[in-house]
């Protein structure tokens, strides 16, 4: 063979081997699969396919992004594997979901965010690579006869309650407590409207923490009230009402709890557990006279056993009654719901962390707590902040993990300045000291 048919050999076979390396190279499909026409506060589902030759040597990194107006978020879910055959080449992928909800009409668009990965363009061999998201759009329009700002926008929702104890044979004193459950179809928790509970004079209310879960891209929540009744009466616990548009059918409606019926009675009257002796008509035999000496001993004990019988179906109910709306009122005092949040970042549980740093806010007037603590804080607490939220929410979290002892280290000193700026102003929750249990 000659020189130039060995060097023609040789380039065709580097030819034959490095085409293929590079004859397919990693695509990304974006698919915006909820329908025309969208409105404002309705869940949009982008729906996110990452593809590569062969197969994945590590999982794709899926970020997370902001849209003007809108709250995206990436639901903590199983991405779904893919195998497709494209062009003649087979091709691995992984489908994500986002979930879009946006706060105002017009026109959206996707950012130019990176997915980064590792996949085998020759097998065996990891090769880095990356693709970004195209500029995927879909337009928003206003609610149809909805007042301007955000409208609660889902394909069902429905509101439920249950009381406990029974709202008859109550006493003042006594609680009852109500439980209201709102669940969304196509909504995500945090989007679902807040219940308002109201309560009529003679009525003490005392809200407690929400509590937030998602699936499948339907949310719910469930508030839970202490109502304490301070007088005795019959009265009507309001109805707890819920508006919502339906995209669908584009029509307006209202979810209800009805109304709750309460009869309250007085605590029973004083009544003498032992009435004092009659006076004999006849002089009693002397057999009994003996005894007369001690009639102002049955006297007493009877004036005592009656005072007893007061205390126990009278005061004691009344200072009972007293003392639990006290530790009602302490429990939903700031420094009671700081001190929540104080314990569950020493636990370190995050999910617990958030709930508590998410009802101390709203309990202070004080959300978000971002803003709150660049006014109030420092930039190492800022930091933590942000790395807390990236930890919750990120599905590639920072790289430096979040740490609740910093987290609380910097929300503590940023509440005191905050506290001491508010001194003298009227506060929105009382701050009573603790009671005994």
């Amino acid at each position: 063979m000659s020189f130039v048919a060995r060097c023609l050999a040789v380039l065709l076979f580097a030819l034959v081997s490095v085409v293929p390396l590079h004859a397919a190279e990693p695509l990304i499909r974006v698919d915006i699969l909820t329908p025309a026409p969208i409105v404002s506060g309705q869940q949009v589902q982008v729906q996110v396919d990452v593809l590569v030759p062969n197969f994945f040597m590590s999982a794709p990194q899926f970020p997370n992004f902001d849209i003007p107006n809108a709250v995206v978020t990436l639901p903590d879910v199983r991405a779904v594997n893919l195998v497709e055959t494209i062009g003649g080449e087979s091709f691995s992928g992984i489908r994500r979901l986002y979930f879009v909800t946006p706060q105002a009409p017009g026109d959206y668009v996707l950012p130019p965010a990176t997915i980064t990965f590792a996949y085998a363009a020759v097998p065996g061999q990891a090769t880095k690579g990356s693709v970004t998201l195209p500029p995927a759009k879909f337009t928003v329009a206003g609610v149809p006869g909805a007042p301007a700002g955000n409208v609660a926008a889902a394909t069902a929702l429905t509101v439920t309650q249950t009381v406990d104890p029974e709202p008859k044979g109550l006493k003042t004193g006594d609680t009852l407590v109500r439980t209201v459950t709102v669940s969304a179809q196509g909504m995500q928790a945090m989007m679902i409207p807040v219940p308002d509970f109201t309560a009529p004079d003679g009525v003490r209310i005392y809200p407690h923490d929400p509590v937030l879960s998602d699936q499948e891209g339907s949310g719910k929540r469930v508030d839970r009230v202490t109502y304490a009744f301070e007088k005795p009466g019959s009265y009507v616990l309001p109805a707890v009402e819920v508006g919502w548009y339906d995209p669908a059918s584009q029509k307006h409606a209202t979810a209800r709890a009805p109304e709750i019926s309460v009869s309250v009675a007085d605590v029973a009257a004083f009544k003498p557990a032992i009435a004092p002796p009659p006076a004999p008509e006849e002089p009693a035999p002397a057999k009994w006279k003996a005894w007369l000496k001690y009639w102002p001993w049955f006297v007493a004990v009877a004036v005592a056993l009656a005072a007893l019988a007061w205390l126990v179906t009278t005061a004691l109910p009344r200072l009972h009654g007293w003392r639990h709306a006290r530790r009602l009122e302490h429990e939903q005092s700031e420094p009671a719901y700081f001190q929540r949040l104080e314990e569950a970042c020493r636990a370190g549980r995050l999910p617990e962390i958030y709930s508590a740093l998410d009802s101390w806010s709203r309990r202070a007037g004080i959300a978000p707590v971002s803003m709150w603590l660049r006014q109030n804080g420092d930039e190492a607490a800022q930091q933590e902040l942000a790395r807390f939220e990236s930890a919750i929410f990120a599905a590639k979290p920072d790289s430096t993990p979040c740490n609740p002892q910093k987290l609380l280290g910097g929300l503590a000193p940023a509440r005191k300045r905050w506290l001491a700026s508010h001194a003298g102003r009227t506060v929105s929750s009382s701050a009573l000291p603790a009671l005994n249990p």
